[in-house]
Parts: structure tokens; sequence; C-alpha cells
């Protein structure tokens, strides 16, 4: 079966992408990121940058390493790819920041493989779009996806990495740290939400707005036995950075987008429900459940729905799975 295939193969680079997001976020917990304040979406446009993404770049994806960028973001897809769009942080990323993103994303960029529409790919299809606005005026586009290459997924994190953290910068002093979730008698995705100071920037579109708004410096795990129904609390656990970012980001890209479950039931597999929560308190909840082919279903947006994401690759699980201290 298709989504068992994908599954079974690894396309992150713990050398590289994995770096990046660790340093990030640890010198986040740490307080010693300053960054530039990031351009919200409801926000005037200031000048230079486009107020609205273009139907087509007017430059080519090679100008992006021939002069310096002034504003960076991700942009939607086209309606034929709807179903397969990752999942991002909205606004725009300005000035000196824009122009220093714009040249690693150029790097990641030379020598990328190019996917052919319908070509098998290693991983979950997850299609983006970033638009780059040079000094000249013009903008030029990348557009990936991460089930293609380890450098499309790494250039998608590059991107959404630095939209968090600087979502992150804006949001003011972080909370102290949150005490253990209680772990919901049922399995379910909306008793253990919680709205902080970041959680108005989860209102948009359901389809694309990210999991969670800032970088996860908390994940709770709470393990059941048991199916459907009948389920029993088995374990219980919490953990902080790098591992709980890992596990965002992992869950933002590994699954099978829509897909449903296809394969013989698994009762004696343990089944998860994950709270993701941010510096500000913001919580967001999801839910893996192996014993019925691992859908992976999320709270989504503010306020949060629960909405189903697809089946959930193994190394996702096994990710939640091993996250325990």
């Amino acid at each position: 079966m298709e989504h068992e295939q994908a599954r079974g193969r690894t396309r992150w680079s713990p050398a590289v992408a994995g770096a990046l997001v660790v340093a990030l976020v640890v010198a986040l917990v740490a307080g010693v990121v300053a960054l530039p304040r990031l351009l919200a979406e409801d926000e005037p446009a200031p000048t230079g940058v486009r107020p609205v993404c273009v139907d087509s770049p007017d430059a080519p994806a090679g100008a992006i390493s021939e002069q310096e960028a002034t504003w960076v973001r991700f942009c939607p897809l086209a309606d034929e790819g709807a179903a397969q769009r990752v999942r991002h942080p909205q606004g725009v990323i300005t000035g000196g920041l824009a122009a220093s993103v714009a040249a690693t994303l150029a790097q990641t960029e030379a020598g990328r493989p190019v996917c052919t529409a319908g070509a098998a790919t290693p991983g979950p299809t997850g299609l983006f779009r970033i638009e780059v606005g040079l000094a000249d005026g013009r903008v030029a586009e990348l557009d990936g996806d991460t089930g293609c290459s380890t450098r499309d997924e790494l250039l998608f994190s590059q991107l959404e990495t630095t939209l968090l953290m600087e979502a992150a910068a804006g949001s003011g002093p972080p909370s102290a740290a949150p005490a253990p979730v209680t772990c919901p008698e049922r399995f379910t995705t909306t008793a253990t939400n919680r709205d902080g100071a970041s959680a108005p920037r989860l209102a948009g579109d359901p389809a694309t707005v990210p999991l969670l708004p800032l970088p996860a410096v908390a994940v709770d795990v709470c393990a059941y036995s048991g199916t459907g129904e009948v389920r029993r609390l088995a374990d219980q656990w919490q953990v902080g950075p790098p591992t709980s970012e890992q596990v965002r980001a992992a869950a933002t890209l590994q699954h099978v987008p829509g897909a449903m479950a296809d394969c013989e039931p698994a009762p004696g597999l343990t089944s998860y429900v994950v709270v993701l929560t941010d510096a500000t308190g913001t919580a967001r909840t999801l839910t893996l459940d192996p014993t019925a082919c691992s859908p992976q279903r999320a709270a989504v947006g503010t306020p949060p729905v629960d909405t189903h994401l697809g089946l959930a690759t193994r190394r996702l699980v096994r990710l939640v799975a091993r996250s325990a201290p």
C-alpha cells in the first residue's frame, strides 16, 4: 500500500535541518534570540512588499542568488495542489533578515532535484511555495515538495523555522513552563487545548494554518492501551526542547494528507494524545492511533476544530513513542 511504503523511508537530515531547528529553539528558550518584528498578515505592507502573492513570478529562481532580497514569505498553492499543501506560518520577513534567509534558501536550492508530477517520492507529498521579493522590485519563486528530497524538506524548514522564531520574539516574555496536562479519559483532541497570547495567529485558512503558532517548548504525551471507545491510560510524560520542537515539525510533515485507513486493525498497539505547547501557553492537541492504521487528527485553528489530517508515518509514531525521558 502506498502509505505503508511512505512510512518505511526516512528523509530527515539530522545533521542539517535538525541542527537548524534545535539550535534556534534552544536559543529561544534560553532567551538569547533577538529578531526583528514579523509583519503580520493584517498589517499594511511596507514600501516594496507586494501586498498579495503574485499569480506568477517575474524573475527566475536563479535571481535570488544574484541580488539582495528585501522580503520573503510562504504563498498559497493553486487549487489543484490544495489537498497536498503543507501547513505553514503566515507573515512576511523583511529587511536584513530577509536578505540572510534568501541567501540561505538560494544555497539549499542549488542542485535540488526536480520531481516531476506523478513521480514516486520517498515520503508523504507536501507541496509549498515561497516568494522572494528582490531589490529591483521583481518577485522570484521557489516551489517544492517535502516528499521529493531532503533539500526540499530543508528548504521548507528554513523559512518555517525563521517565521516561527520571529513570531516568538514578538510575543512577549515566555510563560512559565507548563504544568503536565491532565490526560483525557476519552481519546480526543478537544479536551487539552489552551489559548495564550499567540492564539490569534492560528486564525485563518483552516487548510494551511500551522498546528502551533510558535515553536513548541513542551510536549505532553498520553499513551493509551485498547481501541475505539475502550481505552485505558497506560503512561504519561512531558518533555521540552529540542524534542518538543522535533515532534511539532514532524507532525507538520510526517503524514499522508487526506489519506484514510486501509489496513488491518492492530488492537495490541499503543495510541497517543499529544499536546504541543508554545512559550505563551497556547496548546494544541494531536491524536495518533496505530491500532487503526495511524490516522492523525489535530485541534486546528482558533477556536480549535477537530480535523482529520491523514495517516501518520511510522517515523512520527516512533518519534512520539520514543520521546519519553
